[in-house]
This record gives structure tokens, sequence and C-alpha cells, in this order.
């Protein structure tokens, strides 16, 4: 198995295949973006890095690289991947359309699409 790299650039759709196809795989990461962004395209943007912890204070604090690039929390890692199991489940041959439309689903519904 490869290890997904933290704190590099990836195109969605790279790591979506890199994730259902080449079976890179890490433990415990989320999705960044430059800004905030609210659907999901194959050509985004996204950088991996670990979730926020919370604070004594109840807040929310983010890596180092995340508020060094100002970045925004785009997807957590773990609904990322079910997301991405849950069209995989469905239809075997999901495409990357599928995987989008699963993705921006899931971002509107908090709830798996159907296909």
């Amino acid at each position: 198995m490869k290890e997904l790299i933290f704190q590099k650039e990836y195109k969605l759709s790279q790591l979506i295949t890199d994730i259902t196809v080449n079976d890179y795989q890490s433990n415990n990461f989320c999705l960044y973006t430059k800004g905030y962004i609210s659907s999901a395209t194959k050509d985004l943007i996204v950088y991996l890095e670990h979730y926020p912890t919370i604070s004594d204070d109840d807040e929310e604090e983010y890596p180092d690289f995340v508020v060094q690039h100002k970045l925004e929390l785009f997807f957590y890692g773990e609904q990322f991947e079910d997301v991405l199991r849950s069209a995989l489940n469905q239809k075997k041959q999901a495409s990357m359309e599928d995987f989008i439309a699963g993705l921006n689903y899931y971002l509107n519904n908090d709830a798996f699409i159907t296909f």
C-alpha cells in the first residue's frame, strides 16, 4: 500500500483515483482548500493535513500548515472515504462523475447519494 502525502497539492480527481484505484491510504486526514469551497469539482485543488484538535477552551485548533497557508476545511477524511466507498458499493465501476456527485450530495444533504 502506498501512503498519501500530507501538505501536498492534489487535484481532487487524482486524490480520488489514488484512493479508489491505486490503493493509496492514510489515517487521520482532512481535505483543506484555499478559501471556502461549497462544492466539489474534479479540478479542485486540495491539501491533506491532520484533523483539527480541540483546545481546553473548546476551540478548534488547526495544524500549523493549515494556518500558515490560510486553508479552509473542506472534508473530513473519514467522511470523504465513506462517500467514495458508498459509491463503489453501489457501482463497482463508479466514474469520476459519480464520485463528484456523491461528494456534492453529501456536502448538501449530510447523507449518501443513491445511484
